[in-house]
């Protein structure tokens, strides 16, 4: 037998592929290999951008107060008891807030503090109420005293009972403006303050509820289809035609569930829910028709990719298919099926062309499941869409919060599946 010389490989002049290529061929792979290079950092660098633009412009409307808040603004209008006057009750205050930036009414035993409202502007927030202040006799236009509490709420409007009977805009501009015409009242005639909104701890609720309802259904129903299809369907022409309305189904848009929803699941709904048009629960439901095709399809590939020794051990040892199944297929797919529910939970969080036709684009503050309610992403459509000056910094804000989410689902998939595939190695 002859052998192969393979020092004529050693050097870079006469290797291989400098000898096979002609110089035409060389300068196209060169070419091709420029503009995938190209391409590839146009495609990143327009990444970059839009994430660098989302964090930048949302950043800032990121806080605690705007994750937990409601969306929707409380109003309350106060007043003084009728016959009131200041003069009459002389009283001493002692604030537990003396800092910098904080304006204090002395007279009335009240404290304010601009503050930053979950829409990017400053208002007059009511810091701090002594524990006998006027505020706290104040009562609304039922003529009851004003119980509800002053936290987390800011002036809209104040007009005060003076030598002038002044009335203040309540704006950061003129908070001086604001305490001092405040100091110089004797009575309040009318006093309007609502509680700081544009918060979505609804949404998120409603996200959340969404997430559980829609895997409790759907991933029973796609873990059993993917075992009946790689376990007991036989291939023949039911297997082939089962097989084909998943994968159609995993090509048809998301809008088209939508219209489905709106046909079946709201009219269901409704008639055993007792709701009155779009809800969670119909929501939940069509999502279930979109995730059941990935967690059908995720699920097999796992089950698939066991080796067949399982099985054959299994039933060689006297257990029965069932038993094989449920105590030693499953717990070894795990990862597989961890990673459709990681999958699935993205998909969910991210879905809004179909859910604003089922679930609605009004932000609940009081989540139910029989009511219309917005997800994250269905809440970003509502607030660059609820008036003619869409909100940006806002919907960005949540863009960030979903960002974070799936690069968490994201890496958790990776995770699961390096260790799934290190484990099947290993077997």
């Amino acid at each position: 037998m002859k052998k192969i010389n393979l020092n004529i490989f050693k050097n870079k002049d006469d290797n291989f592929s400098r000898v096979a290529l002609s110089p035409i061929r060389r300068a196209k792979d060169i070419f091709r290999n420029f503009l995938t290079m190209i391409f590839s950092l146009f495609s990143l660098s327009l990444l970059v951008y839009i994430v660098v633009y989302i964090c930048v412009s949302g950043g800032k409307y990121l806080t605690w107060d705007f994750i937990t808040s409601n969306y929707n603004e409380q109003s309350y209008t106060l007043k003084s008891v009728s016959g009131f006057n200041i003069n009459d009750d002389l009283r001493t205050f002692t604030f537990k807030d003396n800092s910098d930036g904080v304006y204090q009414s002395k007279k009335w035993g009240v404290s304010f503090k601009e503050k930053k409202g979950n829409q990017g502007n400053y208002l007059i927030s009511i810091h701090e109420v002594c524990a006998n202040s006027y505020f706290n006799d104040l009562i609304d236009y039922n003529n009851k005293v004003f119980s509800t509490g002053y936290e987390d709420t800011y002036v809209f409007y104040l007009y005060v009972d003076n030598e002038n009977g002044e009335e203040v805009e309540c704006d950061k501009d003129n908070i001086e403006k604001f305490v001092e015409t405040l100091d110089s009242s004797t009575s309040i005639g009318s006093l309007s303050i609502r509680t700081f909104g544009g918060g979505i701890r609804g949404s998120l609720l409603s996200t959340l509820y969404l997430v559980l309802i829609t895997l409790l259904i759907a991933l029973p129903i796609g873990t059993g289809g993917a075992i009946y299809l790689s376990m007991f369907s036989k291939k023949n022409l039911l297997n082939k035609i089962i097989r084909s309305l998943i994968d159609m189904t995993s090509a048809i848009p998301s809008i088209i569930f939508g219209f489905l929803g709106i046909l079946i699941f709201i009219p269901f709904i409704n008639s055993t829910a007792g709701s009155n048009g779009s809800s969670i629960l119909a929501g939940s439901l069509t999502l279930v028709v979109m995730l059941i095709p990935t967690i059908v399809k995720t699920t097999e590939e796992s089950i698939i990719a066991l080796p067949k020794g399982y099985m054959d051990s299994s039933l060689a040892l006297g257990a029965s298919k069932t038993e094989t199944i449920f105590k030693i297929i499953l717990p070894n797919a795990l990862p597989g099926i961890v990673t459709s529910i990681i999958l699935s939970i993205g998909r969910i969080i991210g879905e809004s062309a179909a859910l604003i036709f089922v679930m609605g684009t009004s932000a609940a503050d009081n989540v139910l499941l029989n009511q219309s309610a917005t997800t994250l992403s269905t809440h970003i459509w509502m607030l660059l869409n609820a008036s003619e000056v869409p909100n940006y910094g806002s919907a960005c804000a949540v863009r960030i919060i979903i960002l974070i989410i799936v690069f968490i689902l994201s890496a958790l998939s990776k995770i699961v599946q390096y260790r799934y595939y290190k484990k099947i190695k290993r077997a």
